[in-house]
């Protein structure tokens, strides 16, 4: 059992130095990384590292099939990278993620207010809305999405309700603790005025929240983006359609990589963007 450490000051008297609580939760992290570890090397795979060079060459380089007769060179590699194809699914992915994350923070910002405890100070109100907000943010995006497809059919549409949805739940939870975190003094100093709960909301409240409101929407906007890019494994729009169409064919792994390739560029001009953004926000 650890003790607690005694020191002596210089006048003499002798104190007890407090235990340091961070020394158990520390133990008990160690103690579940090894045994982690343990389980994964006592389940260990095999790993196929030769295969690393095969997959980059599929993936980055045009690859021949004579037993196809299928001959591909880097004319044609480049060529699909900005082929039709990939700017109008490109183009989808876009306007996907942003009709999403835009009907999503609309919609949360009622919500967001209902669930703010210093704005509805009604339990039965607030607390309600809360655990529906949080029945929301578990569902996963994909799920959402596997059951728009199911519903509407396959497009950009089913992306756009899965989007709206997220941006909707992650939105509110975001926005409604920001709310509780503000300075109330003018919000009832209005009401004391005579304005009414709404008046007093956006003429003090909002002002105070809406650096912070636009900041979120630019924030889940690139989440959006990224998201909607896998979405369209389930059908739902955009690059992941394109993307899983060649996955399906290891004679088309190479239009795979282009498609990686512009991800990447993609998500390289998504976060130079918002990071502009920001800065003009603060």
């Amino acid at each position: 059992m650890l003790a607690a450490k005694t020191i002596t000051l210089p006048s003499g008297k002798t104190v007890k130095q407090p235990f340091n609580k961070i020394i158990i939760p520390a133990a008990i992290a160690i103690a579940v990384f090894i045994v982690c570890s343990w389980v994964v090397l006592q389940n260990k795979g095999t790993l196929k590292l030769y295969e690393i060079g095969t997959i980059f060459k599929q993936l980055f380089s045009p690859t021949d099939y004579p037993a196809m007769n299928i001959h591909h060179t880097w004319g044609d590699y480049f060529g699909y990278l900005f082929s039709l194809e990939i700017r109008e699914a490109l183009g989808e992915t876009l306007r996907m993620s942003f009709i999403g994350s835009i009907i999503g923070s609309v919609l949360c910002l009622p919500f967001a207010i209902l669930c703010s405890q210093n704005i509805v100070k009604t339990k039965w109100i607030y607390v309600p809305m809360r655990f529906i907000i949080n029945l929301v943010r578990t569902m996963p995006t994909m799920v959402m999405a596997v059951i728009a497809v199911s519903l509407i059919g396959m497009g950009a549409l089913a992306g756009i309700i899965a989007t709206s949805i997220f941006t909707f739940g992650i939105m509110t939870k975001m926005l409604y603790e920001c709310i509780e975190a503000l300075d109330m003094g003018p919000y009832e100093a209005l009401q004391s005025c005579g304005a009414n709960k709404t008046q007093a909301f956006f003429y003090s409240v909002f002002p105070q929240l809406l650096p912070t409101y636009l900041g979120y929407f630019i924030y889940n906007f690139e989440i959006n983006v990224r998201t909607s890019i896998v979405l369209g494994y389930v059908g739902a729009g955009g690059l992941g359609v394109i993307l899983q169409a060649n996955m399906d064919s290891i004679y088309t792994r190479s239009r795979v990589g282009a498609i990686l390739i512009m991800m990447f560029l993609l998500v390289l001009l998504m976060q130079a963007f918002t990071r502009y953004v920001r800065g003009k926000l603060q």
